[in-house]
């Protein structure tokens, strides 16, 4: 248990108390079950400031809590988050159900209910739901790593808050969070060491999958992670599932990753590791390894970085897919490939996570002027 509140209060330090009153304070975005069969309703707020125009949409940044998946609330959106409400962003942040109330892949179905809410209601929330991005810190930051990576991934998607549109996102800030649960306590290097045993039942990582029970944890099914009896192929398969490595394929879109190297809850090879995997398969990534910082705030000139990330990223010209300045004709070639595809979202400049007729009639505008 001290693990956990260790894992919990650290992943606190990089999220001070709010400041200001949501201008939709606790939406109700869906009404899901526990594991224990009760109903509870999972929320969401969301910012505005005057600069949030009443008839041009704004980009939206989901801010998604830190806590191992166990604490943490929707209410505490960091002041690092809040600052791009002066860039004219929306910011929204989510309410998830923890490990304790549904084990996963609970908490990427609701986070993704709330994106799929936020796009339904875009004219309500004044916002472009074909540029929302999400920001999270730990377990936080693992979810929005598995947002951006799992945009075409079925069983990820859930039907938290009911079906359509798709829960796609088009970039996403990762602070330290884990990327490969079964391995984390391989990745842990002395120094700086490591203040929790991830392999053990008590980990925030076996709780995740519902694997603690005395006897259990996520160090007895990485033994047992090809063994045919249960319930180690069930284990073995959310894991997966949990995983953002997993997904990761050529069509993910940008993600900014900032990891401290002193960091004793989440090992900084977990961020290595997405890094790794992205630029394999020629995505394009950024990754900060910060000297000296632990689990919490990585620092204001890191924190400037990640915002000015988002910006660029959701403010661009989308059509222009090459990001030379021009939609022209290289750009049309790239849009060619993604129509056939149906499900590029790189593609998808009206936010319903397909790439489809719609998208043709936005670029034809775009490719007809060169530009935005």
């Amino acid at each position: 248990m001290r693990s956990i509140v260790s894992f919990t209060a650290a992943a606190a330090v990089a999220a001070p108390a709010l400041a200001q009153t949501p201008t939709f304070n606790d939406v109700v975005y869906a009404n899901v079950l526990r594991d224990d069969g009760a109903s509870m309703p999972v929320r969401l707020d969301v910012y505005w400031t005057s600069n949030i125009a009443p008839t041009s949409p704004a980009p939206c940044v989901v801010w998604i809590h830190g806590g191992g998946w166990v604490g943490g609330t929707h209410d505490n959106v960091p002041q690092m988050v809040r600052t791009l409400l002066t860039n004219g962003f929306v910011v929204a942040s989510v309410e998830y159900r923890l490990s304790g109330e549904a084990i996963f892949p609970a908490q990427i179905h609701d986070v993704k209910g709330a994106i799929r809410h936020l796009k339904r209601n875009a004219a309500t929330y004044r916002i472009d739901p074909a540029r929302i991005g999400t920001w999270g810190t730990s377990a936080g930051g693992h979810l929005s790593a598995l947002m951006l990576t799992s945009n075409n991934v079925f069983e990820a998607e859930g039907n938290v808050g009911g079906v359509g549109p798709r829960a796609t996102i088009r970039a996403a800030v990762d602070f330290f969070g884990p990327t490969d649960i079964l391995n984390m306590n391989l990745d842990v290097t002395t120094p700086p060491g490591s203040n929790i045993d991830h392999d053990a039942p008590t980990s925030p990582e076996s709780q995740l999958i519902g694997f603690d029970a005395p006897g259990q944890g996520i160090g007895v099914l990485r033994a047992n992670q090809n063994n045919p009896a249960a319930p180690f192929p069930e284990k073995m398969r959310l894991v997966n599932l949990a995983n953002p490595i997993t997904h990761v394929d050529p069509r993910d879109l940008r993600i900014f990753i900032a990891h401290g190297t002193a960091d004793t809850s989440v090992p900084i090879k977990q961020s290595q590791r997405l890094f790794d995997a992205m630029n394999a398969v020629n995505t394009s990534a950024q990754y900060t390894p910060v000297t000296g910082a632990g689990h919490g705030a990585l620092g204001a000139a890191v924190e400037a970085a990640a915002r000015q990330f988002l910006i660029d990223e959701l403010t661009r010209c989308l059509p222009d897919l090459n990001r030379d300045g021009l939609v022209d004709d290289a750009d049309f070639v790239r849009f060619a490939f993604s129509y056939n595809t149906l499900f590029d979202i790189r593609a998808d400049f009206n936010g319903d996570g397909l790439c489809d007729d719609s998208d043709f009639v936005i670029f034809a505008a775009a490719y007809e002027s060169l530009g935005c």
